[in-house]
């Protein structure tokens, strides 16, 4: 019996095979980049910028089987498993996920069937633990409550549209706002603000709306985690009704 448990999309590295024994996971600490000046005088300097570049977690895990040729394929589907990376999910992080790169393993004998191996994941594009459902609110003024740690995660929204011409759309929360202008809307398309790959993304009907954003709007959307939050959608100046907020709360 394995005291932890790992999941990659849903798929258990414990169940590969009885003989896998997953001895500890270790989440290293985040690498850090640092933006720095110097002061006037003195010593020291000042702090202009700090952002995580990336997370690791290391498993530890043996593969209790003697027979070399069966170790190895056991170590082969252990591979095959780890290379897409994914969603990482680990039994004493509940509810939480880790979106990875592919792993990396360590060396391996085919001779020390005792010895201990090390699965490597980082991730990249969201260095932080997120949770695995979403927190969601259905109207403008909404107050949103954001679980989370991390300094803050970015929202998506969907909204069907209720109005046709040309639109001017708004959308503020406590560390952001962004405004879409001169945006040709039909009744009852879909509009759609995104963070699918990581990257803020906006449509109208599948159509790219990014160009129509104000110079003075934000870089993203985002939500402070661990507090409420009051997010104002606005088209053409009146509050929007039925669009959906969508975030998912960031852990470190």
């Amino acid at each position: 019996m394995t005291r932890f448990r790992i999941w990659l999309d849903d798929l258990g590295l414990q169940d590969i095979d009885p003989s896998i024994r997953i001895i500890d996971v270790q989440e290293h600490a985040p690498q850090q980049a640092l933006t720095t000046a110097a002061r006037a005088s003195g010593d020291g300097l000042h702090v202009l910028h700090q952002s995580r570049e990336s997370l690791t977690v290391a498993i530890r895990f043996a593969i209790r089987e003697q027979r070399p040729t069966r170790r190895s394929a056991i170590l082969q589907r252990i591979r095959t498993w780890a290379q897409q990376g994914g969603s990482l999910a680990v039994g004493h992080r509940p509810g939480l996920r880790l979106m990875v790169a592919p792993g990396q393993l360590n060396n391996f004998s085919a001779l020390r069937w005792t010895e201990t191996l090390t699965l490597t994941f980082t991730a990249y594009r969201i260095p932080y633990w997120e949770d695995v459902h979403p927190t969601q609110a259905t109207a403008s003024p909404a107050m949103l409550f954001l679980p989370g740690d991390a300094p803050a995660a970015p929202m998506d929204l969907r909204w069907r549209t209720s109005l046709s011409g040309q639109l001017a759309l708004t959308v503020t929360t406590p560390l952001s706002s962004i405004t879409f202008r001169d945006v040709q809307a039909g009744a009852d398309q879909e509009l759609l603000i995104s963070h699918d790959a990581g990257v803020l993304t906006a449509t109208l009907d599948g159509v790219d709306i990014l160009p129509r954003r104000t110079p003075e709007s934000s870089d993203d959307l985002l939500l402070p985690c661990g507090q409420s939050s009051n997010v104002t959608v606005t088209a053409n100046g009146e509050a929007v009704q039925g669009c959906i907020l969508i975030a998912r709360g960031r852990w470190l």
